[in-house]
């Protein structure tokens, strides 16, 4: 059972957004199949040749596929300590391990599925898995473990009675980290849980924060944005009917317009304000947003960047959240030329955009 292959995948999502996730690889390649939902969000699946879909699928990057990992072998589960030997040789047989060289940065990424209280408690850890092989891979390879910035992936899927494993680039995973989810430490400093998202956002889409000018928050409260936005050198307007938290009180470079977005936004445009970055978290419609934001985008400069939080409303019968995101998408392609959207792992009913070049900025 551990020949290797080249027709299965496992696609990530948020539990809510699989079926959006897969009709958007569907799209891509005609002969996308699932095969078998191993547990909310991830999807076992087959294409025609794995390893060129992938390669397609990045380039594309789609709204709401959050992780790929290729299942190039699969191996029989004992439950046994056994079991991290025997994923490790096979992950070692794999043609894909060549890529392994000296100095190359790798990790390994195991993650444990379908815990069935019938088989018992696991014999071992996703964290045990992936120390014993990674100083196997070390020892004999030479290449440098790097959990944060691999080149090469060694990704594990452990079911209590299988382990799918393939190698890949972190490029054609979509994500460093495995299944996607990013994980921040908290710090004494962070004001609230929504700095994640932002921090996520700058690092899906590669956006650096300016170090200097002037930023515009909406929807700021209770300030964990703003902290990071004056944290980068920038002075901040933040604009929100609600306090902030009392940590940000006498910064000198910060103004807090207690009031709603619209009125400051009316106000803002009459003044010609310009901000080198203008950002959004507030709970709104999408389009409302989007609307809202189209505004916003005459007092962004012409190189600045606007990155904001686009609520979308839960399915039901009558109700479409991907066509809510598509109208609210198109809202902002009439101000902005580039508009990228993604579903963070720290996103809930909700996706990211970044957007650039305002049509309407001066």
């Amino acid at each position: 059972m551990n020949n290797e292959i080249e027709n299965m995948c496992i696609v990530t999502a948020q539990a809510e957004f699989t079926t959006a996730a897969l009709a958007e690889l569907k799209t891509i390649e005609k002969e996308f199949l699932l095969l078998e939902e191993m547990a909310p969000g991830i999807s076992l699946c087959s294409v025609p040749n794995a390893a060129r879909f992938m390669r397609i699928v990045g380039s594309r990057r789609p709204t709401f596929v959050r992780h790929i990992a290729p299942v190039q072998t699969i191996v029989k589960l004992q439950n046994t300590e056994q079991d991290v030997g025997a994923l490790a040789l096979a992950a070692i047989e794999l043609s894909g391990f060549k890529q392994l060289t000296r100095g190359i940065h790798f990790a390994v990424q195991t993650r444990l599925v379908q815990t069935d209280k019938t088989y018992g408690e696991r014999a071992y850890s996703g964290g045990k898995v992936n120390q014993m092989l990674a100083e196997a891979i070390v020892e004999e390879t030479g290449a440098i473990e790097s959990i944060k910035k691999p080149e090469v992936v060694i990704s594990l899927l452990c079911t209590m009675q299988k382990g799918y494993i393939g190698i890949s680039t972190a490029e054609e995973n979509l994500s460093s980290w495995p299944g996607g989810a990013r994980h921040f430490a908290q710090t004494e400093q962070q004001l609230s849980r929504a700095e994640f998202k932002l921090l996520e956002a700058l690092e899906v889409f590669n956006v650096e924060l300016p170090v200097s000018g002037r930023a515009l928050d909406l929807g700021a409260a209770p300030g964990g944005w703003t902290r990071l936005l004056l944290e980068n050198g920038l002075d901040v307007i933040a604009v929100d009917p609600a306090k902030l938290d009392p940590r940000l009180a006498g910064n000198k470079h910060l103004w807090h317009y207690r009031g709603y977005a619209e009125d400051y936004l009316e106000d803002a445009l009459q003044r010609r304000e310009r901000y080198e970055i203008i950002v959004n978290d507030m709970r709104m419609d999408a389009r409302d947003a989007a609307r809202l934001l189209i505004h916003a985008a005459s007092c962004l400069r012409n190189d600045g960047i606007m990155v904001s939080v686009l609520k979308l409303p839960h399915a039901t019968y009558e109700i479409n959240p991907l066509s809510t995101l598509k109208e609210a998408l198109n809202i902002l392609k009439r101000s902005y030329g580039i508009v990228q959207a993604h579903q963070l792992f720290h996103n809930r009913q909700e996706v990211t955009v970044v957007a650039a070049q305002p049509l309407t900025g001066k």
